[in-house]
């Protein structure tokens, strides 16, 4: 849906298709756009997708990256959470980059050198590799602003390619067709529709006079509505179980005892 589209859907609404005066301008509505699609790129998953970016070494012995330790993003990006190196070989000596954790089972399970599927052989394994991260650690830290779209790298220089995982906005004529866009801009054009109204009261022909107090009411609630539907939405998809050795329990208990004196 383009702009115009879009814009001409919210005057229909508001107006009851052109039953009530336009009286909101196509600026107004353009700065509620802006608004709502700054709220919706960072709480609305839909409104943003995953998308990968490869930074070359040579950009890390840069001058400028030398000079702050900061990388300029593209305007696009709403967030990043994984930066770490491309080794170029699998963790477990299988000729594959392993770019996330579920390609990595899957090469070291279906293409591993190991000849045995034993579970116990397959889980000395997974202790060996957990053992050989601590040596050889691929993720690098960093911190993000979303504002400025400015990458600090705060832990080593890297040593190869760096891989981001980053999740991008859509694009706005996909995000003008999404429904719960359109219901949320039209709920806000509401309320500065009824502002106005409220401000510079304004009679129909025949004395009757429109209930600003009422379109109002009706923008908030459905946005209220919106806003719950898509908390709702965004529930975490996986969860961590750990599980505490009952010696290291009692370590702890008593050294908090001991610093309160009572031990």
């Amino acid at each position: 849906m383009t702009e115009a589209a879009f814009i001409q859907e919210v005057q229909d609404e508001i107006t009851a298709s052109g039953s009530l005066p336009v009286v909101l301008s196509e600026k107004e509505i353009q700065r509620l756009i802006k608004q709502a699609s700054r709220w919706f790129y960072e709480n609305y998953g839909y409104a943003v997708e995953r998308h990968y970016y490869v930074i070359p070494l040579g950009s890390f012995n840069s001058d400028s990256f030398k000079k702050n330790r900061v990388l300029q993003l593209p305007e696009c990006v709403v967030s990043v959470f994984e930066v770490k190196e491309i080794s170029g070989i699998g963790k477990l000596g299988n000729m594959d980059k392993d770019f996330a954790i579920d390609r990595l089972l899957a090469s070291e399970i279906f293409l591993s050198s190991f000849t045995g599927d034993d579970l116990v052989l397959r889980t000395a394994q997974m202790q060996f590799y957990d053992l050989t991260k601590a040596f050889f650690l691929s993720t690098i830290a960093y911190d993000c602003n979303k504002n400025t779209h400015k990458l600090s790298i705060l832990g080593r220089d890297p040593k190869h390619n760096v891989f981001l995982d980053t999740y991008v906005h859509i694009p706005m004529d996909k995000l003008f067709d999404d429904i719960y866009f359109l219901r949320y801009v039209t709920a806000q054009a509401k309320i500065s529709y009824s502002r106005v109204l409220g401000t510079y009261p304004f009679q129909l022909p025949g004395g009757v006079q429109i209930d600003a107090s009422s379109i109002k009411g009706e923008g908030e609630q459905e946005i209220q509505e919106i806003k719950e539907k898509i908390d709702s939405e965004n529930i975490p998809d996986w969860f961590l179980i750990f599980h505490v050795h009952p010696i290291s329990i009692l370590i702890v208990m008593y050294l908090i005892l001991t610093f309160l004196g009572l031990i």
